[in-house]
């Protein structure tokens, strides 16, 4: 195929028009109508030029590089803002790029240091611990972030984490529901809120006990 022309576009875009015009379903591919979309970068880079000609093949390896490039500079965009696993990054790109794309780039923000699975994990641990969640709710939000098991469980039994849930148990009962627990009802509802964020039965109810809540001495559960 020719190239018969190249023309800059908005947001980095060069407008390629080639003879015969492409196929409409390359994967990744940007379109103008029957032009294609390719980053400048890219343009640049591959030394694409008027006049030139290029293969079907040729024009897909353009169309999939100029979409990782894009893809890249779109991660960077999302990291720069908040973190992610590399899970919920991947995620967020495919609603824009092509599993192939994302994953590059991905791979690309992990390579760079950006992106680090266990970073992340710790950081959300130390917030969930800031709010006396119980293990067994740290352990499943990390797993809904994508944290793999195999970090999960390193960080989760390591010196700094040893703190027992009925430690974070009363703390979370001193520091939101102590004004909760004297009323029969109000103590059932508390205990049922406890239960939700993953304590045991047999903790909330001694819990519960250790604060000699003189309206209720029977056991919630």
């Amino acid at each position: 195929m020719l190239v018969k022309n190249i023309a800059a576009r908005r947001k980095c875009y060069c407008a390629v028009t080639l003879c015969p015009p492409p196929p409409n379903d390359i994967e990744g591919a940007c379109y103008e109508g029957e032009n294609l979309l390719i980053d400048r970068q890219i343009i640049a880079r591959c030394n694409i030029e008027k006049g030139m000609t290029l293969t079907l093949d040729e024009i897909k390896d353009l169309c999939h590089v100029s979409e990782c490039y894009r893809a890249k500079n779109k991660a960077v965009w999302y990291l720069s803002r908040t973190d992610y696993s590399e899970k919920l990054l991947f995620d967020k790109l495919c609603r824009t790029f092509t599993k192939k794309a994302s994953a590059f780039a991905v791979a690309q923000m992990v390579n760079k240091g950006y992106l680090n699975d266990e970073r992340f994990a710790l950081s959300l641990i130390s917030r969930l611990k800031g709010k006396n969640a119980s293990v067994k709710d740290i352990r499943q939000k990390l797993y809904l972030k994508g944290i793999s098991k195999d970090i999960c469980d390193a960080l989760l039994k390591s010196d700094d984490l040893t703190d027992s849930d009925y430690d974070r148990l009363l703390s979370l009962i001193k520091s939101k529901y102590i004004n909760k627990i004297s009323a029969e009802d109000d103590r059932r509802k508390t205990a049922q809120a406890l239960r939700r964020r993953g304590f045991s039965f047999t903790d909330i109810n001694k819990a519960l006990n250790s604060f000699n809540c003189s309206d209720c001495d029977e056991e919630i559960f």
